[in-house]
């Protein structure tokens, strides 16, 4: 069906919209809801794998559009892009890496599902679905800032990057969020275009939240962009200059719940006409 509002939100996921130990977003219900009611395209951006978001979002129908792997894969109604390096890229600058620091190194794409549960917390079956990688890898390794200085090194010598997220040094291609959310929006305006008769939609007004410095390119690309603070810090820095760079109140789906309500506030004309719009 087309969109109902020139306005369309892209979030991270771990930490973000899902609370940092138990992956719950139940505490940004009300939102979602909101979000739901007043047709608002929401679009999940992660360095999860599609097998992940694709399962996520059968069991939540939460999501419109799935960005993966740091914006390597791109997913709108079946049809998936892919924007990542091969995965024979990835291995060879994985092993060369390997090769090249002081402590063990593994990943995501070399030990077993069950390295990954113990490593993630995840339940077995979603471990494997996170070892299901198109073009990226999460490093597990605890290395100095010498290790990763060598490692980011190796990665530019074949086009990849070393990104830090919230738990993880992945590596994976110079496609990222803010890359993968401009396309993004040009598939939704399409979209949009094909599915009414009414005028199309030229430009989505955009808020991204997020945690981690991977979410960086998301939110400088944002209209409005919400940090969440990481839920096991006293302090945050703010991750980005931004004209528009808000601070979340609490962490995970909680402060996500909050700054979203307070957003949809100030650009639509539904605030306060519900209990049920604010939980």
């Amino acid at each position: 069906m087309p969109y109902s509002r020139a306005i369309a939100i892209f979030t991270d996921l771990d930490g973000t919209l899902l609370d940092h130990d138990t992956y719950s977003w139940d505490a940004a219900r009300p939102a979602l809801d909101r979000v739901k009611l007043l047709g608002i395209p929401l679009i999940a951006v992660s360095s999860k794998t599609l097998a992940e978001l694709e399962h996520l979002n059968q069991t939540s129908q939460l999501f419109d559009g799935l960005i993966a792997e740091n914006g390597g894969v791109i997913w709108l109604r079946g049809t998936m892009e892919q924007h990542g390096p091969s995965i024979e890229t990835i291995d060879t600058a994985r092993d060369q890496i390997k090769g090249a620091v002081n402590v063990p190194l593994g990943s995501f794409r070399t030990v077993s599902p069950e390295v990954i549960a113990l490593e993630t917390g995840l339940p077995l079956e979603d471990a494997i679905r996170a070892g299901q990688r198109h073009c990226s890898d999460p490093l597990i390794w605890q290395p100095s800032a010498k290790d990763v200085a060598k490692g980011r090194e190796i990665a530019a010598r074949w086009s990849l990057n070393l990104t830090k997220g919230g738990r993880f040094h992945t590596l994976c291609g110079p496609s990222n969020k803010g890359h993968a959310m401009k396309r993004m929006l040009e598939r939704l305006m399409v979209l949009n275009r094909d599915d009414t008769s009414e005028t199309p939609i030229k430009h989505f007004t955009t808020i991204a939240l997020g945690d981690s410095p991977n979410d960086i390119p998301m939110l400088a690309e944002a209209d409005f962009a919400v940090q969440i603070p990481q839920k096991h810090r006293s302090r945050t820095a703010p991750l980005l200059e931004h004209s528009n760079l808000q601070l979340a109140p609490h962490p995970g789906p909680e402060g996500w719940n909050a700054a979203v309500n307070a957003i949809l506030d100030e650009i639509t004309n539904t605030n306060k006409n519900s209990e049920v719009l604010h939980g």
